[in-house]
């Protein structure tokens, strides 16, 4: 029993001797490239243990409105309520450019302490009580301060329980 295989546009007729030494061949082939995978994703997740042994070191940590895990921060969402608003709920909180404008204040303010900018936020998670009629107004005051290279984002309508709340942002930012 032969078997044809075109190579280069030679054909060659294999007896049965040789297609076991082919299927050997290729046994061995496969075992290489396993054995070379495994020792790159040994010699891979060696190269990651610096990385995570400093992650492990520092943990997460408490930052102002969020956490911190290594150089990355995860702010809470702020809301950029007027604080008189906060404390008595028949007091107008706000419009949205106004709290929008508060709330991206107060995670410029968080940033900047811990030595970042807004220039390194990665994600935002925008949630706005109406996103259909009040995201337009909201994305004029982000922009002025995401003006090029602007982050990852998401707008999501929500129900407050406040009802002077019009919105509130969370963010990802990386710390340098």
């Amino acid at each position: 029993m032969g078997i044809a295989v075109t190579q280069n546009q030679t054909s060659m007729t294999l007896t049965a001797a040789n297609t076991c030494t082919i299927l050997d061949y290729m046994k061995s082939a496969n075992s290489k490239r396993r054995a070379f995978l495994q020792s790159a994703v040994g010699l891979g997740a060696a190269a990651s243990l610096p990385i995570a042994a400093s992650a492990a070191e520092s943990g997460k940590l408490k930052a102002r409105d969020g956490i911190r895990v290594g150089n990355l921060y995860f702010s809470s969402g702020l809301g950029g309520m007027r604080p008189e608003a906060e404390k008595n709920p028949r007091l107008f909180g706000g419009d949205i450019k106004e709290q929008t404008q508060r709330a991206l204040e107060s995670h410029k303010a968080n940033l900047e302490a811990m030595g970042s900018s807004l220039d390194n936020v990665i994600k935002v998670t925008v949630f706005l009580a109406d996103v259909k009629t009040e995201k337009a107004a909201m994305n004029e005051v982000y922009f002025k301060y995401f003006p090029k290279n602007a982050p990852a984002r998401s707008a999501i309508g929500v129900q407050f329980p406040e009802s002077e709340q019009r919105v509130e942002i969370e963010l990802v930012a990386w710390i340098p």
